[in-house]
């Protein structure tokens, strides 16, 4: 049996329908945080601080997988620069995987897709921080062979930084 048919596309996280792909990743962090469902106030809240978080371009990219009938499987942004950003890297945010369609490849085919867009870009390495329970990401990134590194950025937020070396 094969998974399903993933293709990606460039999209905004500001507009729909990638801020419907936000919405889900800020509502499962959040959720995840406070072990609870996030309210909407709360995801209101997060979206309005920081509406496209320098993922839209010449500073970022926002890609969406999409499924059959154009269905939001997952969502990522690489951010070329931006606070926290080292001046040699690209870096890796907002990277979730819709609940339904976890298992099925997602992630791994939008984290290829980064990887390419920041070797095209020149940049020597992709880093990215994470939460420490946000256990499918770190897996995610330890098989593609980003190792632990010191933190990059002061993220209140994260508590694991990873590097991958692209040279």
């Amino acid at each position: 049996m094969t998974g399903p048919t993933i293709t990606l596309h460039d999209a905004r996280p500001d507009a729909e329908p990638g801020l419907g792909a936000l919405r889900g990743y800020v509502g499962d962090v959040i959720g995840r945080m406070n072990g609870r469902p996030a309210t909407d106030e709360e995801i209101d809240a997060f979206v309005a601080e920081s509406p496209h978080g320098g993922l839209v371009p010449p500073e970022g990219v926002f890609v969406l997988a999409l499924g059959a009938e154009d269905t939001v499987l997952g969502c990522a942004g690489l951010r070329f620069v931006g606070p926290g950003v080292p001046d040699d890297a690209a870096e890796i945010k907002r990277m979730w995987t819709a609940p339904a369609a976890r298992g099925l490849g997602v992630g791994k085919a939008l984290l290829d897709d980064l990887l390419r867009r920041a070797r095209e870009a020149g940049r020597a390495r992709v880093v990215l921080d994470t939460r420490a329970d946000l256990v499918e990401a770190r897996t995610l990134y330890e098989r593609a062979g980003f190792v632990e590194v010191e933190p990059y950025n002061a993220n209140p937020y994260a508590q694991v930084w990873y590097a991958l070396d692209l040279r």
